[in-house]
């Protein structure tokens, strides 16, 4: 009985190479357009969201995009770069600071299965952004003509 009732092995695979570049160019694009409705369609119903070394986490769809998008997505807010870590797909967070210019602010490791995301551990701690060496394109700024 424990094998009928166990996880599906399909479900358990990792994406294919283009499935991964949907899933993370639509994150990205979610996230800095500060979308949860086009968040809530990448995620897996039991996804995880968690902050390491912060106690609190978040399990299940409603939980992780309920948070989000009260408390961190914003338009305009983020920036998102892409890396890898520990073999995972991540992204260098940067967060707007004024005057088009981006700080620093940590990086975010995605875990994905079949064809959503099953985790997200939200490292927020900018001194990890060097680790990675990438920056943000600055914003184009207009400047009066002289």
């Amino acid at each position: 009985r424990l094998a009928e009732a166990g996880p599906v092995e399909d479900g358990l695979t990792e994406p294919d190479e283009g499935t991964m570049r949907t899933l993370l160019d639509g994150y990205v694009d979610a996230f800095t357009r500060a979308d949860p409705d086009a968040l809530v369609n990448l995620l897996r119903l039991d996804v995880e969201l968690e902050m390491p070394p912060t106690p609190t986490w978040f399990t299940g769809r409603r939980a992780v995009v309920g948070f989000l998008a009260d408390r961190v997505l914003r338009r305009g807010l983020w920036r998102l770069t892409p890396t890898r870590a520990n073999g995972q797909p991540a992204f260098v967070v940067h967060r707007h600071a004024g005057d088009g210019r981006y700080e620093p602010y940590g990086v975010q490791v995605l875990t994905l299965v079949g064809s959503h995301i099953a985790r997200i551990t939200a490292f927020n701690d900018p001194s990890l952004v060097p680790t990675f060496g990438r920056t943000p394109t600055p914003t184009p700024t207009s400047t009066p003509a002289p």
